[in-house]
C-alpha cells in the first residue's frame, strides 16, 4: 500500500509544472524511448499562474524535491512556448536524468535578450545548427528544425533526433501513444512509465525499500486537476497479465463500496481495499499472472475467501491488521473454525487464535503485502486478523467508542470527491503519511517535510476501478476547512502490566520531546516508564507502594529531569532511564507517612524536599543533606504533605494537622501567621487568590484566610463528598451530580464520580473527571460542555495532556485490571 501512497506523492511532485495538454503526434515521435516520466504543458504562462495559486503546491515547495523540479525549470527558463509543450524525464544513471521539452515554434519562443543571445555557442550536426548556452555552469542545447522547438541538457538527445529527421526512423512507442488518446485534453497530463517506477520513488524517497520487485503496470497516463482548494488525477493505467504488471490481477473483477473505514481508527496511517466479489476471477488472475494451472492451484482459506466480498489491511501507528467484510457470516465463521481457536475475550468480544498466519499473504502478497497474523475477532459483517492480541484490542475499543474514519468529517467531505465504487482502494492519513515519509529521506529533507503544515489536507486517497479492458485511475487531495471540523478520540494503545495497576497512570514531562511519558505502579510495586505510543520503556522494582504523585525535578539544573517520589520507607530520585540518582533512595528508620512535598522557592532550582513522619517534618537539600535553619515544632500528625504558597515575596509554608489545626510558617518553620481556630479539614490543597488563603471544609464550607490572620466563613452549594481542583484562573467543583466550572452549573448523570482534576493544553483549560460506576471519562472544556466522542471508557483517575511535540491531546487512564489506556483526540 505504502508504495502506491508514494505513487500519489509522485504525481503531485510532477503536477507543480503542469496545466493543459493536447496531443500532438508529431511531438509524439520525438519523445526518447528511455523517458520516465513526460509531462504535456498547454500553455507556459497559465501553467506558470495556476502553480503559484495552488496552496499545496506552495506548501511543498521547500521539500528538495521541489526544489530539484525547480532546477530543471531554470534551465529552460529561456524558453516561452505558447503552443502545446511535452517535458521528458529521460533516465540516465542511478539517480540522474536529462531534461528535454519539444514544442512547436512560436513568435517569442526563445528569448530575446541580448546578453543571453550573445552567451550562444553554434555548432553543425549533420547540418543542423546545435546551440548551446550555459545555466550555473550546466550545458542546455537546444535546436529548432521543421517549425519545432527541442532544447535538452543532453546533447546526445538532441543528436539522435537530427539522425532520425535525415534518416526517416520513427522510434514512436506505441503504448505510450495509445495511452496519451486516452487522455483529456482540457487538463494537463502526466505519464509515467511503469519500468521506472521504483526508480523515480527512490530518487524522491532514498530509504524507501520496496517489498516487492515487480513491475505494476506498462503506462499510467494521469490527468491532473488542480484548483485551490483540491488536487485531483484522473487517468488511465494499462498492464498485461503476461508480463507479470500487478496491477493486471484486477482485470474483469467487479467493483466494490469499501467498508474499511468502518473499522479504522481515526488515528491510523490509513487503509487499503481490494473487492474481490468474484473470488473465481480473482484466483484465475492470480494462476495466470504466477504461471500456475489452475487446477493445481490451492490456496488456504478458500471456503472464507468465497464467503468475503473485501479484504483490505488497516496501517495503525504500531501495527498493520487485516480487514475483511462478510457477505454470510456463518459461511465465514464456519471456514475459520477448522483453522482457529478461542485465545481470549476482550469488552465480550472473544478472539480467536489462527493457526495459519500466511493465510493471507498467499493470495494476496502482490497487491496488498498483507502481514503475518496469530489472531482474529469478529464485529459485526467485519472479520479482523492482527499480529497481536493488543492491536486487536485497541481496534474492538475504538471501533465500540465510534472512533473511526468513516465517522470523521473530514473523511465525510473527503467521500464526495471519491467514486462511489473501486477495485482497489488506498487512502492514507495525510499528516501520519507525511511522518512516514520523514523516515524514507535523508535527515535535512526530513527536517523541512516535519515542518510542513497540511492541517488543512488531512486526506488523501487513490482509487483504482477495472472497467472496458482498462485501469482507471482516480486520486484526490482534498482541502478541508479546520473550523468544521470536530475532534475525535482513538485509542492507540492498550499497555499490558505484569500485574494489576496499583494506582491511576500518571502523566510526567518527557524532555527529550518536549511530550509525555506515562508512569505507573502495579501491584507488585514495580514501576513502569511508557512511552507516548504505549512501549514499555523499563520497569523499576521499588520498595513500596508510593505515596502520591511523582513529581519531577532539575536537580542538575540542565533541563535533563528526574523525577521525585517517596514510599513509607525511602525518598527516591530516578533519573530518566530508572536509575536511581545518588545519593537518593536512602531508607528512613520511621515510617513516611505522606507524599513527598517540593519546594522551589525562587524558581533557582535549589529544591527543598520536605520528608512528613507522623507529625516530624525533615527538609533535604539538592545533595539530600538536611536543611539547617528549618525548625518545625510538630504537634499533631500531619493530615496531607505540606504546601508551599507565594504571595508577592512573601514565602509560605502550610501544614493541615489531624487536630484540626493550621500552621501559616516562614521558610525557617516559624509561624507567619498565628491561626488559633480549628477547622474540619476536606483533604484538598489550600490555593491563594487575592492574598487570601482558600480552603474548603469537609461539608463544602469555604474558608478564607487574609494574610493578617482574619477568618471569613462562607456557606455555598457544595456538600459533603464533593470533589474540587483548580489551576491558574479555572476552578472545577462537583457534588452530588453537579458540576460546576467557574461558577456555571451543569447537571451530568447519575454517577459514582472521582478524579476531578482541570488541565492546560495548548493555552486551553478542560475538566476531566471519571464516573466509577458506569467505567465512563468526561472531557469537558472551559463552558462546560463535553468534549466530541466523550465519554470514553476508563475505570480510574484520568490524565491528559500533550503525548508528543504535536498539537494534538493525549488522555491515559486505567483500562482493564492490568492494563492503561492511551487515548489521542484528534
Amino acid at each position: 500500500m505504502k508504495n502506491i501512497f508514494l505513487l500519489l506523492g509522485l504525481i503531485f511532485l510532477f503536477s507543480n509544472c503542469t496545466q493543459q495538454p493536447e496531443a500532438d503526434t508529431n511531438l509524439l515521435h520525438l519523445i526518447p524511448h528511455k523517458s520516465a516520466a513526460i509531462l504535456r504543458v498547454p500553455n507556459w504562462e497559465s501553467f506558470k499562474d495556476n502553480l503559484k495559486s495552488n496552496e499545496l503546491a506552495n506548501k511543498i515547495k521547500p521539500t528538495g524535491f521541489a526544489k530539484t523540479l525547480e532546477n530543471y525549470a531554470s534551465l529552460l527558463s529561456k524558453f516561452n512556448p505558447e503552443n502545446e509543450s511535452y517535458i521528458s524525464f529521460v533516465a540516465l544513471g542511478e539517480n540522474d536524468y536529462d531534461i528535454a521539452l519539444f514544442t512547436e515554434i512560436s513568435k517569442n519562443v526563445v528569448s530575446r535578450d541580448s546578453t543571453f543571445i550573445r552567451s550562444i555557442k553554434k555548432t553543425d550536426y549533420e547540418g543542423t545548427t546545435i546551440n548551446t548556452y550555459l545555466v550555473d555552469a550546466i550545458e542546455v542545447y537546444y535546436i529548432i528544425s521543421n517549425e519545432i522547438l527541442i532544447a535538452s541538457t543532453s546533447k546526445l538527445i538532441l543528436e539522435n533526433t537530427i539522425l532520425q529527421g535525415n534518416t526517416g526512423r520513427d522510434p514512436i512507442d506505441s503504448s505510450l501513444q495509445k495511452m496519451i488518446k486516452t487522455s483529456d485534453a482540457s487538463h494537463a497530463n502526466l505519464y509515467i512509465k511503469g519500468s521506472y517506477y521504483k526508480r523515480l520513488f527512490k530518487d524522491v524517497l532514498s530509504q524507501y525499500k520496496f517489498a516487492l520487485r515487480e513491475v505494476p503496470f506498462e503506462w499510467a497516463a494521469i490527468d491532473l486537476e488542480i484548483d485551490n482548494k483540491k488536487t485531483q488525477f484522473t487517468g488511465v493505467l494499462t498492464s498485461d497479465i503476461e508480463n507479470g504488471h500487478t496491477l493486471s490481477l484486477l482485470n474483469e473483477l467487479e467493483t466494490g463500496n469499501s467498508q474499511v473505514a468502518a473499522t479504522t481508527p481515526v488515528s491510523s496511517i490509513g487503509f487499503s481495499s481490494l473487492s474481490i466479489k468474484d473470488w473465481e476471477q480473482y484466483k484465475i488472475n492470480l494462476a495466470k499472472k504466477r504461471a500456475i494451472l489452475l487446477k493445481d492451484f490451492k490456496l488456504p482459506l478458500e471456503d472464507f475467501f468465497q464467503s468475503v466480498n473485501e479484504v483490505g489491511l488497516i496501517y495503525t501507528n504500531n501495527e498493520t491488521l487485516i480487514f475483511a467484510n462478510s457477505v454470510d457470516n456463518q459461511s465465514s465463521e464456519k471456514a475459520l473454525a477448522a483453522y482457529s481457536s478461542k485465545r481470549s475475550e476482550y469488552r465480550e468480544i472473544p478472539i480467536y487464535e489462527l493457526t495459519d498466519s500466511l493465510a493471507f499473504n498467499r493470495p494476496f502478497s502482490e497487491l496488498l503485502n498483507p502481514p503475518v497474523v496469530h489472531v482474529y475477532c469478529k464485529l459485526d459483517s467485519y472479520f479482523i486478523f492482527s499480529r497481536s492480541i493488543s492491536a486487536i484490542e485497541d481496534l474492538i475499543a475504538n471501533y465500540q467508542n465510534g472512533a473511526v474514519i468513516k465517522n470523521s468529517e473530514s473523511y465525510k467531505q473527503f467521500q464526495k470527491k471519491l467514486s462511489d465504487e473501486s477495485t482497489l482502494f488506498y487512502y492514507g492519513n495525510v499528516s501520519a503519511q507525511k511522518t512516514f515519509l520523514e523516515n524514507k529521506v535523508d535527515k535535512s529533507e526530513g527536517k523541512i517535510l516535519a515542518e510542513i503544515n497540511f492541517e488543512n489536507y488531512p486526506n488523501a486517497g487513490i482509487q483504482f476501478i477495472q472497467a472496458d479492458n482498462f485501469t482507471y485511475v482516480n486520486a484526490v487531495i482534498s482541502k478541508f476547512n479546520i473550523q468544521n471540523k470536530k475532534s475525535q478520540v482513538s485509542q492507540i494503545a492498550s499497555v499490558k502490566l505484569d500485574n494489576d495497576l496499583l494506582d491511576s497512570p500518571q502523566l510526567l514531562e518527557n524532555y527529550r520531546t518536549k511530550g509525555k511519558n506515562i508512569l505507573v505502579q502495579d501491584i507488585s510495586n514495580t514501576l513502569y516508564h511508557i512511552d507516548s505510543s504505549g512501549k514499555i520503556e523499563w520497569k523499576k522494582e521499588i520498595d513500596g507502594p508510593i505515596l502520591g504523585k511523582i513529581q519531577q525535578v532539575d536537580l542538575y539544573k540542565n533541563g535533563r529531569l528526574q523525577y521525585a517520589f517517596t514510599t513509607a520507607n525511602r525518598f527516591y530520585i530516578l533519573a530518566s532511564d530508572g536509575e536511581i540518582v545518588k545519593p537518593f533512595g536512602q531508607k528512613f528508620e520511621n515510617t513516611i507517612t505522606q507524599p513527598l512535598a517540593v519546594f522551589d522557592y525562587d524558581g533557582s532550582r535549589n529544591y527543598r524536599f520536605v520528608i512528613t513522619q507522623g507529625a516530624t517534618l525533615q527538609m533535604l537539600d539538592n545533595t539530600a543533606t538536611i536543611v539547617k535553619g528549618f525548625d518545625y515544632h510538630k504537634t499533631s500528625n500531619l493530615l496531607n504533605a505540606p504546601q508551599h504558597l507565594r504571595s508577592g515575596t512573601k514565602d509560605y509554608i502550610l501544614t493541615q494537622l489531624e487536630d484540626g489545626s493550621l500552621h501559616i510558617l516562614d521558610r525557617r518553620g516559624n509561624n507567619r501567621i498565628t491561626i488559633n481556630q480549628k477547622f474540619k479539614f476536606s483533604g484538598y490543597p489550600i490555593s491563594i487568590k487575592n492574598g487570601n488563603f482558600i480552603f474548603y471544609e469537609a461539608d463544602g464550607t469555604q474558608i478564607s484566610i487574609s494574610e493578617s490572620g482574619k477568618i471569613t466563613t462562607k456557606k455555598n452549594k457544595l456538600r459533603s463528598g464533593f470533589l474540587c481542583d483548580n489551576l491558574v484562573s479555572v476552578e472545577a467543583a462537583l457534588f452530588e451530580n453537579k458540576l460546576v466550572i467557574n461558577g456555571q452549573e451543569k447537571e451530568l448523570e447519575l454517577g459514582i464520580y472521582k478524579g476531578l482534576k482541570v488541565i492546560r493544553f495548548e493555552k486551553k483549560y478542560y475538566v476531566v473527571l471519571t464516573d466509577s460506576q458506569t467505567n465512563k471519562v468526561y472531557l469537558f472544556n472551559t463552558e462546560g460542555v463535553l468534549l466530541p466522542n466523550f465519554p470514553v471508557y476508563g475505570t480510574s483517575n484520568a490524565d491528559a495532556g500533550s503525548l508528543n511535540s504535536s498539537a494534538k491531546m493525549g488522555l491515559i487512564t486505567k483500562g482493564e485490571s492490568n492494563s492503561v489506556i492511551i487515548y489521542q483526540i484528534n
